[in-house]
């Protein structure tokens, strides 16, 4: 509301001397930037398109940051202040919706070559999230039933398998890998479709393909059961799915990682990220000794938006994204400040750097619900490129 009364008073000042070429104009003012990531350094910069009615209007344009205008020459933006930018254009009476240009001051990792630059058949993976723990009696069931669906080593590359070890904490069987309830309960706004409780969480042991489906252990009488869900939300999902390429760096405790989209089809998108860490140890009730060493733990989600009235983990805006065009977002973590989360009622491992890796997820609106639209596993210093459907 604060960003459209400014966009009203600046129709009203700019209207008092400006022409709308007789009416014949919608008025549709858009403005693009060619990158939304910029180094804070003053020099390096993102180069503006503005269109009326998708005719480029490349003089006689007013940039503004909030309520200042900005001295914008040759359409070229530049930053010394580290930082979120919303930046919007007015022309004639006309004004544009913002965009976001992120400066940052540490150095940006380059997005991986692309291999295939006039394609847009993205190869897709659905998100399977498990929510279990070391003190829940039945979830060495599920985890068998799980590890029996990924043996296939061609089903394991259809999904994106993350643990949220959220379950009550137990002394007896204390789970260095617990993630603290409101955290799984807010990440994610399907709860009646788990749980059928109204706002209790994710029921344990259970798990939820890509914020859509989910089911306990009891519906899921076998390893096939899990399979071929995955199989079936995956193949309704291809024709839509983004690219999702990434440069993860991790060096001396921080993490620095650059996400690039490319969608498939024009829509509004949005993007978060997951640290995992694998062979955490903690002994499971009821469990065989494999179920002891737990892998792609969830130990910290970057994807909290403010929706509407709600706060949610549906992800960061990249806005709209047209076919075969692409969108960034940077994600900078320090191992430091996320380990001071730790809730000193409960037992929380320091992180092993070399067994820390990402999960990166793409979401879009989709029959009126979030989804994810795409998911990949990520490891540190190892370039992912844009994975194509072969």
């Amino acid at each position: 509301m604060k960003f459209a009364s400014l966009l009203a008073a600046a129709v009203m000042l700019i209207s008092c001397g400006g022409e709308n070429n007789g009416g014949s104009l919608s008025g549709v003012l858009k403005i693009q930037a060619d990158k939304t990531l910029i180094q804070s350094d003053g020099e390096d910069y993102a180069t503006l398109t503005v269109t009326l009615d998708g005719v480029a209007v490349t003089s006689d344009v007013v940039f503004y940051e909030g309520t200042t205008a900005l001295n914008i020459e040759d359409f070229k933006y530049f930053s010394t202040v580290p930082g979120d930018h919303e930046i919007w254009a007015s022309y004639q009476t006309f004004v544009s919706d913002p965009v976001t240009i992120s400066a940052i001051s540490v150095k940006i990792p380059e997005t991986p070559a692309d291999p295939n630059p006039s394609s847009t058949d993205f190869k897709s993976r659905v998100m399977a999230i498990q929510f279990t723990g070391t003190g829940c009696g039945y979830c060495s069931q599920f985890m068998s039933r799980l590890k029996d669906a990924m043996e296939s080593e061609s089903f394991n590359d259809e999904c994106v398998q993350v643990a949220v070890h959220n379950y009550q904490y137990t002394s007896s069987y204390p789970d260095y890998a617990y993630f603290a309830w409101d955290w799984a309960t807010g990440m994610l706004k399907v709860t009646d479709l788990v749980s059928g409780k109204g706002g209790q969480g994710p029921t344990n042991p259970s798990i939820i393909l890509d914020y859509v489906y989910g089911y306990y252990l009891y519906e899921s009488t076998n390893a096939e059961h899990y399979r071929s869900n995955v199989v079936m939300i995956n193949d309704q999902k291809k024709a839509d799915a983004c690219g999702i390429a990434v440069n993860a760096k991790l060096a001396d405790g921080q993490v620095v990682a650059k996400v690039t989209v490319k969608a498939a089809k024009t829509g509004n998108y949005r993007v978060g990220a997951m640290l995992l860490e694998d062979g955490i140890y903690g002994k499971q009730i009821n469990g065989s000794d494999w179920m002891n060493t737990h892998n792609g733990c969830v130990r910290h989600i970057d994807a909290k938006a403010k929706i509407g009235n709600a706060e949610t983990y549906y992800g960061h805006s990249l806005g709209t994204v047209e076919a075969g065009k692409t969108a960034d977002y940077l994600f900078i973590w320090n191992l430091a400040d996320l380990q001071k989360k730790n809730d000193p009622n409960f037992y929380w491992n320091d992180f092993v750097q070399e067994n820390l890796r990402m999960a990166v997820f793409v979401t879009n609106v989709k029959n009126d619900v979030y989804q994810i639209n795409n998911a990949v596993n990520v490891d540190f210093n190892v370039e992912l490129p844009f994975e194509y459907a072969k």
